[in-house]
């Protein structure tokens, strides 16, 4: 049996509520919801983070979750929806995956962003720095 719980999910080696899969990505009912409907979207091809992944996979990955976002929005007329997808420290497994979940007033779900000094940061410096880097990345 594989250790990734997700390419166990994939392989059908253990169950899982399937909504929706192709030959590139699977959709999936979260087992630890932050609210009803809440889905996984994975790729089929293993790969830990977004950093090693196909193009392939990442396009299916995106539009996928797109199409779960509308069917949840048509099933749950929520207030909004997240899609959320996480590399390193927060990551609870590791194979590339989009969270998608129907987002209501007052459900008490909050991203708690750090307060940052930004007049301390040089933006001009940054975009040159980051721009630098994008061309060998």
């Amino acid at each position: 049996m594989r250790a990734c719980v997700f390419c166990q999910i994939i392989c059908k080696e253990i169950n899982a509520s399937i909504i929706f899969e192709n030959e590139d990505v699977c959709c999936f009912l979260d087992r630890q919801p932050i609210n009803p409907g809440h889905l996984l979207v994975v790729p089929k091809k293993h790969e830990a983070m977004i950093f090693e992944a196909e193009e392939r996979y990442l396009h299916a990955l995106i539009s996928t979750a797109q199409k779960a976002a509308r069917v949840l929005k048509k099933h749950f007329n929520p207030d909004g929806v997240i899609i959320l997808q996480e590399n390193g420290i927060d990551t609870d497994v590791d194979h590339i995956h989009m969270h998608v979940f129907p987002r209501f007033e007052n459900d008490g779900f909050r991203i708690v962003e750090p307060m940052i000094n930004k007049e301390t940061l040089n933006f001009h410096s940054l975009q040159r720095s980051l721009k630098e880097v994008w061309k060998t990345a």
